[in-house]
């Protein structure tokens, strides 16, 4: 390969390697916290009033981050039949544009004053061999691949181009429109992810690695553009003010310090940079243990902290190689310093952007020893065996069982990812396998009020309902506000025919969640249907089950739960209209067993009676 070489030769390049490493990855399904920031927020299927659209429920991964909300909105709007598909496409495209913006930083870096003289000549083949070797990196799935984490790779984009429209004010310090495009990046940025934060330092380290000579010259040149990136972090600041999800992360909770959080980290990250040079095996979840003392982690520390001297000893000596330790170390600093993220002390998707850092690292030290058609072979051989690890790994995303499965086998000890490989499961009518996961994840982690939940369903299905409340009982205990525990702590108790107190369990967290359709459309049913005429309120059903529809997008199920309330409410024609179109959909969906209910329960109606349960 030439030394030099035309933009669009790189862009090609890019955009198919990319392309088709993540080929496979738009039959993946929707895992972990996909389920409720996407599938059961309300603000996705909506466009207008924008302040909808971009207000996603609290406690959620896309709540106080409103551009990113807004984004997801936008790609169902345009395809809300297939939207799982268009999710995918439109991830892939944020990481494909990344990757470009990646490849005009560094080269722009590399012909920047500090390192022109002798990387200028050679900056193509080595910024399109990093940018190539990136995009393609499995690492990089955990933030394309898994859907929500979308979160990750459009603040990624941001940042990105934040220091690309930096550089490019540079070299045209008479048009003001680059400064402005990155203070705008900037500020769009933090309306995906927290971290963008970090992105004024980060140019303001480039300038001062970079430019050479006077740096008060440069600060008298730059201050307007450092001082508008600056002025991001108010908004920032608002939008934290509302602690949008006060319940995983922030100072003191579930008892983990600052300290222990930050020693903690050292592993992790020590974790982080071994998967960038070695990326296999990788883990959606790591349930990671907080570490008990310093000596826990004592050989990981040691080299985390050298690298972190090496990079401000670089720094106070003004040396251009040390911005790559500033890239790697500051992006990671929001979640991997003292702020306690305690329901994900480690993640695969944070080392997305400084990957970026270690792979440059990497390139750049084969570049110095070997000549650009060598580093272009090594680059080629390192995109093939990574993109075909990427490959392997969006093929684990194409189930949930698998994926799960995958992490059991990955984090053994991890009883988080048992409980969820069990909860598919039981999905799948599969309790007795369930069982002894459920069981294990108990054991190796006693108070975690899923596993005992998730136990109490696999009883349920079993027809096991009685021995079902105890587990129930012992997950509500551990956590009371939780909102499925209820759910189901309720279906239990009407299988057993105890319907006063199922609806009891219902109310009592239908004020928290008044867009939850499956609490809805649950207590729906048992107003409209159970034998016991104190716990019947047809008026009461119709409009609960209407919301639920409503909610669900006309599901087959919550329209049969709707001409159940009508038939309660004494309004049969609405009934039966109602319950053919659930009969059509069930027909459409191919579900029999519903058909076969929908269709009892449609003579019900139009014998103008109403629907009751039988236990």
């Amino acid at each position: 390969m030439p030394r030099a070489f035309p933009t669009w030769v790189a862009v090609i390049v890019i955009v198919l390697v990319g392309a088709a490493a993540y080929a496979n990855s738009f039959s993946g399904v929707f895992v972990l916290d996909d389920k409720d920031a996407l599938v059961l927020n309300p603000a996705v299927r909506t466009l207008w009033p924008l302040t909808d659209a971009m207000n996603a429920p609290r406690d959620t991964t896309l709540a106080g981050r409103p551009v990113a909300s807004l984004s997801f909105a936008l790609t169902y709007a345009a395809a809300p039949a297939d939207a799982l598909w268009a999710y995918h496409a439109v991830n892939l495209t944020i990481h494909l544009l990344t990757a470009l913006a990646l490849f005009g930083v560094v080269r722009r870096t590399l012909r920047a004053p500090a390192l022109a003289d002798r990387w200028a000549a050679r900056a193509d083949v080595v910024a399109l061999s990093i940018a190539a070797i990136w995009v393609v990196h499995p690492l990089t799935t955990a933030a394309v691949t898994y859907v929500v984490q979308r979160v990750e790779s459009l603040m990624g984009l941001s940042y990105v181009l934040t220091l690309y429209c930096a550089i490019r004010a540079v070299e045209r310090p008479g048009r003001k429109r680059w400064g402005i495009a990155a203070v705008a990046c900037c500020a769009l940025g933090t309306g995906t992810k927290e971290a963008i934060a970090t992105a004024p330092i980060v140019v303001v380290a480039w300038d001062y690695l970079m430019l050479g000579g006077s740096w008060r010259g440069v600060l008298a040149r730059r201050w307007a553009l450092y001082a508008g990136l600056a002025s991001t972090w108010m908004l920032l600041a608002g939008i934290a003010a509302f602690a949008p999800r006060s319940a995983s992360a922030g100072f003191g909770l579930a008892g983990v310090s600052s300290w222990a959080y930050l020693r903690t980290q050292a592993g992790v990250i020590a974790h982080y940079l071994r998967l960038a040079f070695v990326p296999w095996p990788l883990a959606l979840d790591y349930e990671w243990p907080i570490a008990t003392s310093l000596a826990a982690v004592l050989v990981p520390a040691v080299a985390v902290l050298s690298l972190l001297g090496a990079t401000i000893w670089g720094l106070i000596r003004r040396e251009a190689w040390s911005f790559a330790g500033v890239w790697f170390f500051l992006i990671l600093a929001p979640t991997s310093s003292v702020i306690p993220i305690v329901t994900e002390v480690a993640a695969d998707h944070r080392m997305y952007l400084p990957l970026a850092a270690l792979v440059a690292v990497a390139v750049v030290a084969v570049a110095k020893v070997a000549s650009p058609r060598v580093l272009a072979a090594f680059a080629m051989v390192l995109v093939v065996a990574l993109g075909t690890i990427t490959h392997a790994r969006n093929a684990e995303y194409s189930s949930q069982e698998r994926l799960y499965a995958a992490t059991v086998a990955t984090r053994p000890s991890n009883a988080r990812a048992r409980s969820n490989l069990a909860s598919v499961l039981i999905e799948q009518g599969r309790a007795k396998e369930a069982e002894p996961l459920l069981l294990e994840a108990i054991r190796l982690r006693p108070t975690y009020p899923e596993a005992h939940a998730n136990l109490g369903v696999a009883y349920v299905v079993e027809g096991r309902a009685q021995d079902a409340l105890a587990p129930f009982e012992r997950a509500i205990a551990l956590a009371p506000d939780y909102v499925p525990i209820w759910r189901n702590y309720g279906e239990a108790l009407a299988s057993l025919g105890r319907y006063a107190d199922a609806a009891r369990a219902f109310r009592r967290v239908l004020p928290s969640s008044p867009d939850d359709p499956d609490l809805l459309e649950g207590l729906a049913w048992i107003l409209a249907t159970a034998p016991d005429a104190n716990v019947r309120d047809g008026r009461m059903a119709v409009e609960l089950a209407r919301h639920a529809a409503e909610l669900a997008g006309n599901a087959p199920n919550v329209l049969d739960t709707l001409a159940a309330a009508y038939a309660e409410d004494g309004r049969f024609t609405d009934a039966v209209a109602t319950d053919e179109r659930a009969l059509a959909l069930a027909r459409s969906e191919h579900r029999a067993d519903l058909v076969e209910q929908i269709e009892f329960r449609l003579q019900v109606y139009r014998e103008k009676k109403p629907y009751r349960e039988r236990r």
